[in-house]
């Protein structure tokens, strides 16, 4: 029996060819290709710090410090954006093999991953079964490529939405500290009365920006 699944796992591998799927629109200008994400050797620690011409002199230390913070979670933010970018290009391009593979009535990918499953098979496939994977012809037009691709739009919409709405919340939590901890300082250093609350000045203790971004179509 187990010469036989072993047998039939080789035959259903030698029925599988190498498809090559057409590439997805602007393909060419996809992160994936262009290479140009954040990359821990690209990201430099010792960015230069410029200091507002209306800061007191006792209070560079204090902007310096959160200026860090604001870079580092910008460049959080950034990487975040392309990680999903990134994610939604492969999904894309597994779409448009998916499609590929159906007009070439081949249910199963041409790929290392399906010769690593066919090793772990070890009950018999029915004739039945076997029977109507191999008959059942795929059917695909552009319509169906269209819903599919726009299943992925729809998917990856909400976590887009979901990511901003999160990075936004981050980016007022770290403000409304900053600020905080500004106005201590204010009054540590002597600058403004203890009793009163001090006014802080938006380009002493900015907020990091969020900003929207296209995912590809």
């Amino acid at each position: 029996m187990y010469i036989h699944i072993r047998k039939t796992i080789e035959v259903r591998q030698k029925n599988l060819l190498p498809v090559k799927p057409k590439p997805p629109k602007d393909f060419n200008n996809y992160l994936m290709n262009r290479r140009t994400y954040t990359l821990q050797s690209t990201v430099n620690p010792e960015t230069k710090i410029e200091i507002p011409t209306t800061l007191p002199p006792q209070m560079v230390e204090e902007f310096t410090s959160q200026e860090k913070e604001r870079t580092r979670l910008v460049t959080q933010h950034l990487v975040e954006k392309e990680k999903l970018v990134l994610a939604v290009e492969q999904e894309i391009l597994r779409v448009h093999g998916r499609a590929e593979r159906a007009m070439s009535n081949q249910s199963m990918p041409y790929s290392v991953c399906t010769i690593l499953r066919g090793k772990e098979i070890y009950t018999e496939i029915p004739p039945e079964q076997e029977e109507n994977k191999t008959t059942r012809r795929g059917r695909c037009n552009g319509r169906q490529i269209n819903a599919w691709l726009q299943e992925v739009d729809d998917k990856w919409e909400k976590i887009k939405e979901g990511m901003l709405r999160r990075q936004h919340i981050e980016a007022e939590t770290l403000h409304a500290v900053q600020v905080m901890e500004w106005e201590w300082k204010l009054k540590e250093v002597g600058i403004c009365d203890t009793k009163t609350k001090p006014t802080t000045d938006p380009d002493h203790v900015p907020q990091v920006h969020v900003s929207n971004f296209d995912l590809p179509a």
